[in-house]
């Protein structure tokens, strides 16, 4: 995947059929639904990027160094952007 120089700032349609599954017991998550691989911007609800990498779909990714809260989980593919919300109890 290569990324455009323009990310896309709307959530596709596209998306409904991406999900994110979570894990409290193992502190992860997961993206179920991409095709290819993502890149993957998890945000506080104060925009700060706090994880930033690219996944694979159901690759587990690690909530151990967030706090109990809500954050902004978007992906972005080669078809565009999707936003789901992560709250960690």
């Amino acid at each position: 995947m290569t990324i455009p120089k323009e990310i896309p700032t709307k959530p596709t349609t596209a998306g409904s059929a991406i999900k994110l599954v979570q894990d409290n017991i193992t502190d992860c998550f997961y993206i179920e639904g991409i095709e290819d691989i993502a890149l993957l911007i998890v945000s506080d609800l104060h925009c700060k990027v706090l994880i930033n990498k690219m996944i694979t779909n159901r690759e587990l990714v690690s909530t151990s160094s967030l706090y109990k809260g809500t954050y902004i989980a978007k992906l972005i593919t080669d078809t565009g952007m999707v936003e789901k919300k992560l709250v960690k109890a």
